[in-house]
């Protein structure tokens, strides 16, 4: 996918969703999202990206925002941890902002969250979602989730590695600087 979304055949959405049909049949969960994290600290925003509900066996499309300043906890731990692992939603005093609007609509019962990104940065978080019963998820489970979202990460970085050298590669080029062809004129 790597290669397709670098050559532009393949959207991130269109990632996002593929890579959460494969983590949803992985995880055997209800369903699995991708939410991006845009903002700064304090001001940030989880904006679903997509997702694959497993029940149902269909892409998760529709748009959602969760505000940081709603649910300062819940990103709160998330961010700090990098895995947020949750067993029962509605006894957890980390997501009691969200019960009401997001959880019990949804029927979300148990979740388990993990960040990407690197360098102290948190660009999106791969939530998984069991509904309509607890799960008290596995450290097998944990470390898998984490698998996919650590080589996502590495990617991620080693993109945004690249376009900052090519861009001050450009840079330096429309500055002249690193042109060496030196002219000998009599």
């Amino acid at each position: 996918m790597s290669a397709q979304l670098d050559a532009g055949t393949l959207t991130l959405q269109g990632a996002a969703l593929g890579m959460s049909e494969y983590v949803q049949g992985q995880m055997a969960c209800s369903r699995v999202s991708v939410w991006l994290l845009e903002g700064e600290a304090g001001h940030r925003v989880m904006r679903r990206l997509a997702g694959y509900d497993g029940v149902t066996r269909t892409p998760i499309t529709e748009p959602v925002l969760l505000r940081e300043e709603e649910f300062a906890a819940y990103f709160e731990a998330l961010t700090q941890k990098g895995v947020y692992r949750c067993p029962d939603t509605l006894a957890d005093p980390h997501l009691a902002a969200m019960r009401e609007s997001y959880l019990l609509p949804h029927d979300i019962r148990a979740s388990l969250d993990a960040t990407i990104g690197a360098n102290g940065t948190t660009w999106a978080v791969y939530c998984c979602a069991q509904q309509g019963s607890l799960r008290d998820w596995t450290p097998q489970e944990v470390r898998l989730l984490r698998r996919f979202t650590d080589a996502i990460s590495v990617r991620r970085a080693r993109r945004r590695r690249r376009e900052a050298e090519a861009a001050m590669l450009m840079q330096r080029l429309v500055n002249g600087e690193g042109l060496t062809a030196q002219i000998d004129t009599p």
